[in-house]
């Protein structure tokens, strides 16, 4: 009996003993926790998330308790937990308000502008480009109520050939100078031939250029020269100009036998007076001449074209 009755009285002196040890134990090496962060603990949902950045919501606790964090991170809780964990902190808490996003306007297609003119004459134009230069600007601006209300007014008018070159303007042509004629853009070239271009070239284009430019001046003194030099063919290719027409770079013309055929007739019908034209002349350009009404040299010319008298005749005028 006293075999099975030492060992129990051992066990159980040594378990008193042990449990004494353990709770002084407790008792003397026992971590101070702040009361708030077991009061925020008991407060979140306890999801261990960490969507708020912390280690699970003991981590979130303890952060907001002692390191400062924000208290409106928990996304489960969302403000009402914000708003227990702010009165355990003893502070108001705001939280943060979202932002809706704007709309996005939408992006107007511009029409791509063609550089072709509206079919609108030349004195329309002068007497509408006022209306005509507000619907563009307003049309380009996207500024449909600017636009609409200079249709509205055209409608009320009655102005059904503006409203129609207002539909062209839509339509991506533009309004023309008023100043200059009226010409739709063409990529016809003239009909001269590869050699009168290759000869005239700069010629032609400072008559486009000034042209172009609106240099009457400038264009109507490179008529006059040719008029002076009798230059009817680069007057005809002036004309074409005046027409829309381009001058074509040489270097991808093939010859025109029409062209170069007619060139030919000319160049015989007037081939004695240039080559008498060609002893007092001056070049300007590129082979554009201009007489300079030398009498001396005409006589001289005259001379030699005569035949040479007989002898007797010699003989009987002296």
């Amino acid at each position: 009996m006293e075999a099975i009755i030492m060992p129990v009285v051992v066990l159980g002196i040594t378990g008193v003993l042990m449990g004494l040890f353990l709770a002084f134990a407790s008792k003397k090496f026992e971590v101070e926790v702040d009361p708030k962060v077991e009061a925020i603990l008991a407060v979140l949902p306890g999801a261990n998330c960490g969507a708020c950045g912390f280690p699970g919501c003991a981590g979130y606790a303890a952060g907001v308790a002692l390191e400062g964090a924000k208290m409106t991170l928990c996304a489960p809780g969302g403000p009402k937990v914000a708003a227990k964990i702010g009165d355990i902190m003893g502070v108001a808490v705001e939280m943060p308000v979202k932002k809706k996003p704007t709309a996005k306007k939408p992006v107007e297609k511009k029409v791509v502008q063609t550089g072709e003119p509206i079919s609108a004459s030349q004195e329309f134009i002068e007497k509408n480009k006022r209306m005509l230069m507000k619907f563009k600007d307003a049309f380009d601006a996207g500024d449909k109520e600017g636009y609409e209300k200079l249709e509205n007014l055209a409608k009320m008018a009655k102005k059904e050939e503006l409203l129609k070159y207002y539909e062209e303007i839509k339509a991506g042509k533009i309004v023309p100078d008023g100043s200059a004629p009226v010409v739709a853009a063409s990529a016809n070239p003239i009909s001269a031939t590869k050699e009168f271009v290759e000869k005239n070239k700069r010629m032609l284009m400072k008559f486009k250029e000034a042209f172009d430019a609106g240099d009457k001046e400038g264009y109507e003194k490179l008529e006059n020269l040719a008029k002076m030099a009798k230059k009817d063919e680069l007057l005809k290719y002036y004309e074409e100009i005046k027409a829309g027409k381009i001058v074509p770079d040489p270097a991808t013309m093939a010859d025109n036998p029409a062209a170069k055929e007619e060139a030919s007739k000319v160049e015989t019908k007037v081939g004695d007076s240039k080559k008498q034209e060609a002893a007092y002349c001056s070049t300007l350009g590129d082979g554009l001449c201009v007489p300079e009404q030398n009498e001396k040299t005409k006589e001289d010319l005259k001379k030699q074209a005569e035949p040479p008298k007989p002898a007797e005749g010699t003989e009987k005028d002296k």
